[in-house]
């Protein structure tokens, strides 16, 4: 059975770090970050390990994994 990603969690992974900082930190509009959060984007593996990067974990860890 393959494994399909869920939910993502970086509402959860954010802790104290505003959307806004985390987005400027990411290079991208806040509008992305937005859309991530909701689940309308996925995010690229690109910008997952980034992501991960600046939040201190795995890129496996912004999603759920179903």
């Amino acid at each position: 059975m393959a494994l399909q990603r869920g939910r993502c969690r970086l509402d959860e992974l954010l802790g104290g770090l505003a959307p806004a900082e985390f987005a400027r930190r990411m290079g991208v509009n806040e509008s992305t970050v937005s859309r991530w959060r909701s689940g309308e984007r996925l995010m690229s593996y690109e910008s997952a390990v980034e992501a991960a990067a600046i939040l201190g974990c795995h890129a496996e860890d912004l999603y759920y994994w179903i």
